[in-house]
C-alpha cells in the first residue's frame, strides 16, 4: 500500500526571486513570444519597456505563470522578511506549484477586472465574494478591502457598481482587488494604458507607494526615472530578446536610441 505526501502550503514570503533558465515561449500559432532567456529579478521595483510585439507582456506571463516556458524554465522562490530564501521554489511548470503561484504573485492586466465584478451589487461585494472564496474571515476580509479602497482612492465609490466606474478607477481597482490576495509580488502589465498625464499620474503613485514588489511592463518612459517611483532596474525588450537591462535613465536612453534607429531606418527604405 502506497502513500501520498502532499506538500505542506507554504508559508507567505515578504518578497519574490524570478529566475528564468533559457526560458522562454512559442504560441500555438508559431509565434515567438520571447526567445530563450537568462534572467534573475530580485528587486522591489522593476520596470519593463519595449515596442510593441517586443516580447514584454509574454515575459510578463512567463514571470506570473500565466504562461508555460515552450523551452527553459520559470522558477519562483520566496524570500523571508530576514532575507534568507524561503522553501519550497516553484515551478510554473508543475501543476502542483501553480496554484501557490497564484497565491505568491499578483496579476494586474491594464483595466481588466474578473466579469463577476460586474455582476455584483457593488465593488465592495464584488471583492469580498471573491475573498470568501478563500475561506478568509469576515473581519480580516473588510479589514483588507478597507486598507485598500482608503490607499487606492476607491472609500467613496465602495457603494458603486463596477460597470459605472471612469477608466481611472477600474485601473485602480484592478490593482486593488489583485491586492486584496495579499501576494508577495505584483507583475502589472501596462497598469496605466490609456489614461491621460493625470490618471497616469494617480495609478503610479497609488501602485509604487503601495509596500509590495512591483514589476511592470509600461510606455511611459517618464514614469520610470520619476525618483518618488524608486525604479531599481529597468528591461528593455526588442525583438523578443532583453537587450539592455541598468538603470531607468540609462534604459530609457537606450530605448530611446533604439527608436530613432528603428525610425531612420524605416525613411531610408521608404
Amino acid at each position: 500500500m502506497g502513500f501520498f505526501f502532499s506538500r505542506k502550503p507554504a508559508a507567505k514570503p515578504a518578497s519574490l526571486t524570478f529566475t528564468l533558465s533559457g526560458a522562454g515561449h512559442v504560441y500555438d500559432d508559431g509565434h515567438v513570444g520571447l526567445n530563450p532567456t537568462n534572467l534573475t529579478i530580485t528587486e522591489k521595483r522593476v520596470a519593463i519597456i519595449g515596442l510593441n510585439g517586443s516580447g514584454k507582456s509574454t515575459l510578463l506571463g512567463l514571470l506570473d505563470g500565466s504562461l508555460t516556458p515552450s523551452a527553459g524554465t520559470v522558477t519562483i522562490t520566496g524570500v523571508g522578511t530576514d532575507g534568507d530564501p524561503a522553501s519550497p521554489t516553484l515551478s510554473t511548470s508543475s501543476k502542483r506549484d501553480l496554484k501557490t503561484v497564484d497565491e505568491w504573485v499578483g496579476k494586474v492586466r491594464r483595466e481588466e477586472i474578473p466579469n463577476v465584478f460586474y455582476r455584483a451589487e457593488n465593488i465592495t461585494q464584488a471583492v469580498d465574494e471573491s475573498l470568501k472564496k478563500h475561506k478568509i474571515a469576515d473581519a480580516e476580509r473588510a479589514a483588507r478591502i478597507g486598507n485598500l479602497f482608503a490607499h487606492f482612492g476607491l472609500q467613496r465609490m465602495r457603494k458603486t457598481k463596477a460597470a459605472e466606474l471612469d477608466s481611472e478607477k477600474r485601473h485602480l481597482l484592478a490593482i486593488a482587488a489583485a491586492l486584496a490576495f495579499d501576494p508577495a509580488a505584483i507583475v502589472a502589465d501596462e497598469p496605466s494604458k490609456g489614461l491621460d498625464e493625470i490618471g497616469t499620474r494617480h495609478v503610479a503613485e497609488a501602485l509604487f507607494t503601495y509596500d509590495k514588489q512591483v514589476i511592470v511592463a509600461t510606455h511611459d518612459t517618464d514614469m520610470i526615472v520619476r525618483p518618488e517611483y524608486a525604479i531599481d532596474r529597468t528591461l528593455v525588450l526588442d525583438a523578443q530578446h532583453v537587450v539592455f537591462d541598468g538603470s531607468p535613465a540609462d534604459a530609457v536612453a537606450f530605448y530611446m536610441d533604439l527608436i530613432r534607429k528603428r525610425y531612420e531606418a524605416a525613411k531610408s527604405a521608404a
